[in-house]
């Protein structure tokens, strides 16, 4: 099992800039962190380059994928529960699409938004509410928060999930506005119950029209409110500006971005200098983000490797090291669902905790099985990997290794799939073991990238460092 400290990599974080162009070592760890997709090619582009040209290019990216044909059409009532069903695997599907169409900044963070904001199908029901607020997540995932959280509260998805649907002036529903402090924007400990009471009071007004969320203001509470201290009519508009202001709210996010992209345990000093860029730049996501990943807190050696990677990260990303793009969506969403991170199916409002939630006795050998698996084209359970055609597919081990490596020499190879697979330093003695497991007997000398049992020699390479408590690290 994999087992980390507690305490803090960082003392403090330094947000300076780096100036210094990317090593390799420095662009692979980029393009772990910041996107589902770390592959060699993307490290090749971004090593040399400054950290802001390299963060400036991944938020620029993103994927286009068609909606589904029903995305924009309103639900019908009285459907029958197969027909509300049978959308919800296809709504993932288009998900999978986005996270495999591009190595993408703004994809990592949908991802980030859907888990902070969360929802989930059996509750929502609606995939087309799903779906709305998909894009809504993809539409400000590198924005505003400001403007996003503005925009959550009426939007259909959650209206339904946290019964926002249900409270008009004179019989409020809490569940939004104690969510709102304690999971979305402040943190428990930051708030009162009487400013839960009151901000639902101000959240209410809300109705689920065909698609949309709508608000009627005959059926919200326009009344005297007192909400963290402030006095006034206040509506929802108002609750956002009033919950924004509090010193809590930066500091909430930047302990979130922190365990998103640097360290599971930043200390307060480092969350303290995350939140003050955070208040300069109005929350605007894009400017944030800009900091944290080409500050020199974000290159800290300290750090590589302090991640345990999310399911999506395992099999988005090895389907994309391995060129993997045209795997059916079906079976990468199975395993997922499996480790624990069905997509649109978050466990609770408190999302997918991460961390060491994500290894377990079961969910471990399980993670082994399936990256070992993948690398002969098979599924976790033995079955073909196959393309939206039915056809068999799988990856091509020596095409692998001549991308990344001067293939004629074994422990170039060796050495070469380590920095691509593993986050952390591989030991003299690991590399010499997997040396070994490539030359399957043979002495160096003889070694030969295009003879026939070539490919099987690569094979149990890949298969070895797959099963390395390492691999399971960004």
């Amino acid at each position: 099992m994999i087992s980390f400290d507690e305490k803090p990599r960082l003392a403090v974080a330094d947000l300076t800039q780096r100036q210094e162009p990317l090593s390799y070592d420095d662009a692979m760890h980029l393009v772990r962190r910041a996107t589902l997709q770390p592959t060699n090619a993307l490290a090749l582009r971004y090593m040399g380059q400054t950290p802001a040209a390299a963060v400036a290019d991944l938020l620029s990216k993103t994927a286009t994928v068609p909606p589904p044909s029903w995305a924009t059409t309103p639900p019908q009532q009285g459907q029958p529960f197969s027909e509300y069903a049978r959308l919800w695997p296809e709504l993932q599907t288009w998900w999978y699409r986005h996270a495999i169409g591009t190595p993408s900044l703004r994809e990592r963070m949908v991802l980030f938004w859907h888990n902070h904001f969360t929802a989930d199908y059996i509750t929502v029901y609606v995939a087309q509410y799903l779906y709305k607020q998909s894009q809504l997540f993809r539409q400000y995932a590198v924005g505003s928060f400001r403007e996003l959280a503005t925009k959550v509260v009426g939007d259909p998805a959650m209206l339904i999930y946290l019964n926002g649907n249900q409270s008009i002036k004179g019989n409020p529903n809490e569940n939004f506005g104690r969510e709102w402090f304690e999971l979305f924007t402040l943190g428990i400990g930051n708030y009162s119950e009487r400013d839960i009471v009151e901000a639902s009071r101000a959240f209410t007004g809300w109705r689920v029209a065909g698609l949309d969320g709508v608000y009627n203001a005959q059926l919200a509470d326009r009344d005297t409110k007192t909400i963290l201290g402030q006095t006034g009519s206040w509506d929802y508009q108002d609750v956002v500006r009033i919950t924004l202001e509090q010193q809590a709210c930066p500091r909430f996010l930047a302990r979130k971005l922190f365990r998103t992209f640097v360290e599971q345990h930043p200390s307060d000093d480092s969350i303290n200098a995350l939140a003050t860029v955070i208040r300069s730049a109005d929350y605007d996501m894009q400017s944030v983000l800009t900091t944290l990943l080409t500050s020199n807190a974000f290159y800290e050696t300290a750090v590589r490797g302090a991640i345990i990677k999310a399911p999506a990260d395992l099999v988005v990303g090895l389907a994309a090291q391995y060129g993997m793009l045209e795997v059916h969506p079906t079976a990468m969403l199975a395993v997922m669902t499996q480790l624990g991170q069905e997509i649109f199916y978050p466990p609770s409002v408190e999302g997918w905790k991460g961390w060491h939630s994500w290894i377990t006795s079961s969910t471990f050998p399980l993670r082994q099985r399936f990256a070992e698996n993948f690398i002969l084209g098979k599924t976790a359970s033995g079955a073909s990997l196959t393309d939206g055609s039915g056809q068999p597919v799988a990856p091509n081990p020596i095409a692998f290794a001549k991308s990344i490596a001067n293939a004629d020499d074994p422990r170039k190879i060796v050495e070469a799939t380590c920095k691509v697979m593993l986050a952390v330093p591989t030991t003299q003695e690991q590399r010499a073991v997997l040396l070994e497991i490539l030359l399957s007997g043979i002495p160096d000398y003889e070694w030969d990238i295009d003879t026939p049992g070539a490919a099987v020699r690569v094979r149990g390479l890949l298969q070895a460092i797959v099963r390395m408590p390492e691999y399971q690290l960004m």
